[in-house]
């Protein structure tokens, strides 16, 4: 199994111990990816600075991949976070600065990059990478398409699902919200843009998933008393992608309902022993910041 990170990269930055944990979207499922056993590389663009080399090792002792990495002269993403009774709460306007690196300079595929693209039998991505104008290049190579389109309003307008969802074929959203019914309209609704399989995760309400051939099967949280919640979604993402295709799935194949429980499981697992360390997975860095 080959997975592939593309897009977004940031390290989250915890105000309260001035310590700088790696993470973003498609670099923590490239990370959880290899943790689950797959091999994974990442690619996206990184900035020249102190964190930005701290990501850049951090995968490397990860053993994913970044052979690819664009690193542009300027200022690495950066989010500011505290954590408030073991959840992470995001806190806006703490940096001046608006954009880090890969919002400014999101890859720009060589034909060397989409040949190293088309090793890999999964690619992810997010509406954080700023790759959607990549995204159609990278489908014509023929790897299965994951998206997570987060809990955003702005990511789940028509204009935008109508963009990406026929591009993908597995879409991701955060739906903590929401009920049964609403997640299985809201599935068929994306699905009719041309989104093929829709897992939505509802924090303590479990997961969702609707599949392409209309099979729905809700899924369970495992409750424990977290250290810390970051990088609980893009972790059970992770582990569910990995185990589906070590279950045998592919891009044209039907995901069965015992493929789904045994992934459910598992992902499940994963994502609540997440929740015990620091971080989207540890590695912190001390900096003032």
């Amino acid at each position: 199994m080959r997975i592939l990170g593309l897009g977004d990269c940031c390290v989250d930055y915890y105000i309260h111990k001035k310590m700088a944990f790696p993470g973003g979207n498609a670099f923590n499922v490239a990370v959880y990816a290899a943790e689950n056993g797959a091999e994974a590389g990442f690619l996206g663009t990184v900035g020249d600075d102190a964190i930005g080399e701290h990501i850049l090792k951090c995968a490397r002792e990860k053993h994913v991949d970044i052979s690819h990495c664009p690193v542009k002269h300027g200022v690495s993403g950066r989010a500011a976070v505290n954590i408030v009774d073991g959840d992470r709460v995001f806190v806006s306007g703490y940096f001046e600065e608006k954009h880090g690196v890969g919002s400014l300079y999101p890859p720009m595929l060589s034909s060397a990059d989409l040949n190293y693209v088309e090793s890999f039998q999964l690619v992810h991505s997010s509406c954080y990478a700023h790759v959607e104008n990549q995204i159609e290049r990278v489908r014509a190579l023929g790897p299965i398409i994951s998206f997570d389109f987060s809990s955003e309003d702005k990511y789940r307008t028509d204009e935008y699902l109508k963009q990406v969802s026929p591009m993908v074929d597995m879409a991701l959203f955060s739906c903590e919200d929401m009920s049964d019914e609403e997640c299985i309209s809201f599935a068929k609704k994306v699905q009719g843009y041309g989104g093929a399989h829709v897992l939505m995760t509802r924090g303590k309400g479990g997961q969702l998933l609707v599949t392409k051939d209309g099979l729905c099967h809700k899924g369970q949280a495992k409750l424990i008393q977290a250290v810390d919640t970051m990088g609980a979604g893009d972790s059970f993402f992770a582990a569910f992608l990995v185990t589906l295709l070590k279950e045998g799935w592919t891009k044209d194949s039907i995901i069965t309902e015992s493929m789904i429980e045994v992934a459910f499981a598992a992902a499940a697992d994963f994502s609540g022993r997440n929740c015990l360390r620091e971080g989207s997975f540890g590695m912190g860095l001390s900096i003032e910041m």
